[in-house]
């Protein structure tokens, strides 16, 4: 059971960086919605990932890029 928690951790960790490096290029390429989308999930990974692990640190930098982001949604319409 704690093997398959750790696995799923690593995947939901991996999921964050590839959707923060795509988001990344996606807002570099003017397409803020669909970038800010990216973002989104990237943040959102990385605040489960922060809670599960009890990383207080991870948890207030992914909860403040989550804000960032909802923000940058908002304002990309």
């Amino acid at each position: 059971m704690i093997f398959n928690m750790i696995k799923l951790l690593n995947i939901v960790s991996w999921i964050g960086t590839i959707s923060s490096i795509i988001g990344a290029f996606i807002v570099a390429s003017k397409l803020f919605f669909l970038g800010y989308c990216f973002f989104i999930i990237g943040s959102l990974s990385w605040l489960l990932v922060g809670y599960y692990r009890k990383d207080k640190s991870l948890i207030v930098l992914n909860g403040t890029f989550f804000l960032a982001n909802i923000l940058g949604l908002f304002n990309s319409f």
